[in-house]
């Protein structure tokens, strides 16, 4: 139907996959269907790029509460996709006093990286349920690997070195509060594992995007630190 140019007639033939692929707990299926049908739907309405955010927010929130992880990455590429596609614009915006409202072409660059930042905490916000997810069990929907699996074991890998990739793009020091966390070389940042691990950065920026970085690397190497290899 796609290849037809049938948008409406492939959505009708995406809903029993979908519903076949959630009965069956093949999430990877289910996802790349719902990511389908969303884009699809999106087509329908003129290919805006808020249609997608919005209708794959509303499928994020129905869906089963194992599925919600990668859905939320998958939003948080989509936004970040078009922060990357319309930088120039964000960078060109003066930043507003106020709270931005919901539509997506008012927002200045504080508001968009939020947005990407908001996403991807909701896809980490289950650590336990991911850490007993092997990262295999979605091949369906990300196709063959050029690396083993051993090398991101788990869905907490996987999803936590995605969210370290958007932490440390250049973007991020454009966006600074008043009183930014400051990464300085004397602080255990170049320490030997067990105390960096230990590291406890006091900052009142809870929101700085270094910190949140940190703070992840650290909960890997906790993950992982009892392993052989």
């Amino acid at each position: 139907a796609r290849h037809k140019g049938l948008p409406k007639t492939a959505i009708e033939a995406l809903k029993p996959i979908i519903q076949g692929a959630i009965a069956e707990k093949a999430n990877a299926e289910a996802i790349r269907a719902i990511g389908l049908k969303v884009a699809l739907e999106a087509e329908i309405q003129g290919s805006k790029p808020e249609e997608k955010f919005v209708r794959m927010q509303a499928e994020t929130v129905t869906a089963p509460v194992d599925m919600r992880p990668v859905m939320e990455a998958i939003l948080a590429h989509w936004y970040w996709q078009y922060f990357e596609q319309n930088r120039w614009r964000f960078m060109q915006r003066t930043q507003t006093a106020g709270v931005p409202g919901p539509d997506i072409q008012t927002w200045d660059l504080g508001r968009i990286l939020s947005e990407i930042d908001k996403h991807f905490a909701a896809a980490l916000a289950n650590d336990k349920m991911l850490k007993d997810t092997l990262v295999g069990s979605y091949n369906e929907l990300f196709g063959p690997s050029s690396v083993p699996d051993r090398y991101r074991p788990t869905m907490f890998d996987f999803l936590a070195y995605e969210a370290l990739q958007f932490y440390q793009t250049g973007e991020q020091a454009a966006v600074k509060v008043e009183d930014a966390f400051e990464l300085d070389a004397e602080s255990p940042i170049f320490a030997k594992a067990g105390e960096f691990e230990k590291w406890e950065p006091e900052s009142a920026d809870e929101a700085s995007s270094v910190l949140k970085a940190i703070r992840l690397y650290q909960a890997l190497m906790a993950f992982h630190k009892a392993d052989a290899d």
